[in-house]
């Protein structure tokens, strides 16, 4: 089943994705992620419940880290698994949104 939960705290907006990210949901994803973005923060999209990814969702990631770019802000993606990841790191999108490194 798919949905989109926005978490708001602090200077962090998460953005928790499930399910499929393809033609029919990837609108959906997208504006979840511009309206996340509007409140000015870094957003940190978790995958860690998306099974599976195709290029419309990628493209959705892909405008909205544009987007975030454009307005001096940052969207991060974590927790991908199996097939998601390995689309984000075969697109070169993971490497583009992968979260800075701690420590």
């Amino acid at each position: 089943m798919f949905g989109v939960e926005q978490v708001v705290s602090n200077d962090r907006v998460t953005v928790k994705v499930t399910g499929d990210i393809d033609l029919a949901t990837a609108d959906k994803v997208g504006e979840a992620l511009i309206d996340a973005l509007a409140l000015g923060r870094e957003v940190w999209v978790d995958l860690s419940a998306v099974t599976f990814l195709d290029s419309t969702g990628i493209r959705a990631l892909v405008q909205a880290h544009r987007k975030a770019d454009t307005q001096g802000t940052r969207l991060y993606v974590f927790g991908a698994q199996q097939w998601v990841a390995k689309v984000l790191e075969v697109t070169g999108v993971g490497p583009l949104l992968a979260p800075p490194e701690e420590g």
